[in-house]
């Protein structure tokens, strides 16, 4: 019984494209900016994640509750507590780095745990914008990325600091878990970094991409203003019923002055009256 309700839960939660990714690569390769980047809108100063950050990253109507783990070595002993149902694991690479075998081993034992082995696996080939670079084939070689065959996979190179490249590997992995939650058969990566066709320019996307991260980062200044503006409604709308209400203090005020001088006058002039009762009486 219990185990025909989990997967009514689970099928529900996949109707409403929900999915659990986890961001992981070594210290400094740019998973926090990524992260922020993605849902946000923005660059955001980063320092080294101690622990994990969880953010939600929305797009397409696909909502991914997004875990960015920290890289540094006495952290990674507690990734595998965050696999347990995870639908997808983006993993980053410092491309300007130096030596990669650190960065290759994580990778590979990830791949090789039994609680992602059903996990969509997308590379972002991270700051691409830096001179010396590693170039997609160069990438794929030192990882030998050729050489799965039991995950689908997709490398996107990409720059955490301008943005470029990551609406489009975000689009590729969200394509990706529709399509595996709907049980069809997963879409290949749209664009080929094999080494045939790694330097084939992809300028195309980058626009696109720029023109979305805008977006996000419109949105969020958007709702920023709108409270902005309801809040300078309601203290504008509070300071006029404030003066309504001087106002017509004053005016009761004067009012009230008004009759307290009829009053005045009425008593004077009733003491007038009976002042020349008594003369004529006395005359």
């Amino acid at each position: 019984m219990g185990f025909i309700f989990s997967k009514i839960l689970d099928f529900f939660s996949r109707s409403r494209n929900n999915f659990r990714i986890i961001i992981l690569g070594i210290q400094n390769a740019g998973k926090t900016t990524i992260l922020y980047r993605l849902s946000i809108g923005q660059l955001v100063k980063t320092t080294p994640t101690i622990g994990s950050n969880v953010e939600e990253i929305s797009y397409n109507n696909v909502k991914l509750q997004a875990w960015d783990l920290g890289g540094q070595e006495s952290s990674r002993s507690m990734w595998e507590v965050y696999f347990v149902n995870t639908d997808a694991v983006i993993y980053v690479i410092d491309t300007h780095d130096e030596t990669f075998d650190e960065s290759k081993a994580q990778f590979y034992k990830l791949l090789k745990h039994d609680a992602l082995k059903n996990a969509i696996i997308l590379i972002y080939a991270n700051k691409q914008d830096l001179p010396g670079a590693k170039s997609m084939a160069e990438i794929i070689s030192i990882y030998e990325l050729d050489s799965i065959k039991d995950h689908i996979w997709h490398i996107q190179p990409c720059s955490a600091h301008t943005g470029e490249g990551l609406i489009t590997g975000m689009k590729w992995l969200s394509d990706q878990l529709v399509f595996k939650s709907n049980n069809n058969f997963p879409i290949n990566p749209y664009i080929d970094y094999s080494a045939n066709n790694a330097g084939e320019n992809t300028d195309k996307n980058e626009k696109k991409e720029t023109n979305e991260i805008q977006e996000i980062k419109e949105n969020k200044d958007i709702n920023y203003t709108n409270n902005i503006n309801n809040k300078e409604v309601i203290e504008n709308s509070v300071e006029k019923e404030n003066n309504n209400i001087n106002d017509n203090n004053i005016e009761n005020n004067i009012i009230n002055n008004e009759n307290n001088n009829d009053d005045n006058n009425n008593q004077d002039n009733n003491i007038d009256h009976e002042n020349n009762d008594e003369n004529q009486e006395n005359k």
